[in-house]
């Protein structure tokens, strides 16, 4: 796996998303979000923005779709940003979460892509069980609260 490839266009670490770490790491929850998109489990798969195959779930991702229509690679590219309902829907809904997509496309814009995903890969390792960590309240293999 290339770290590269975890880079979201919009800002995300991809090595986070409950889509590519279910298909990595949790064969039951990858039967859940099946289900609750109503799909197969052979569906519920991806390889991060940076490595997408006709058959990822990213490809569905309206973000991803947007920078192929703008031809940009990221979202910080578009000179439609600061107005756009898509991006700003999405970065409002994670930074609840304590996800700032506007700070993490600054430093991919910076070229400190490296020290963010290594900073990101730290963030996203339980602290309990030294496993990786999807977008979540609680480590989807150890079951600790995340703080």
């Amino acid at each position: 796996m290339n770290m590269m490839d975890l880079v979201g266009r919009c800002g995300l670490y991809c090595g986070a998303c409950v889509i590519y770490r279910a298909q990595r790491d949790d064969q039951s929850l990858r039967a859940k979000i099946a289900h609750r998109y109503n799909c197969s489990t052979d569906e519920v798969r991806c390889n991060g923005c940076g490595a997408l195959t006709p058959g990822c779930w990213g490809n569905g991702c309206k973000i991803f779709q947007c920078t192929i229509d703008m031809g940009v690679n990221f979202c910080f590219e578009c000179k439609k940003l600061e107005t756009c309902g898509i991006f700003n829907n999405l970065a409002k809904g994670y930074l609840e979460d304590g996800v700032d997509l506007r700070k993490n496309l600054q430093k991919i814009k910076e070229g400190k892509v490296k020290e963010w995903l290594t900073e990101s890969q730290k963030k996203y390792t339980c602290k309990e069980c030294n496993k990786p960590l999807a977008y979540s309240s609680k480590c989807h293999h150890c079951g600790a609260q995340i703080i």
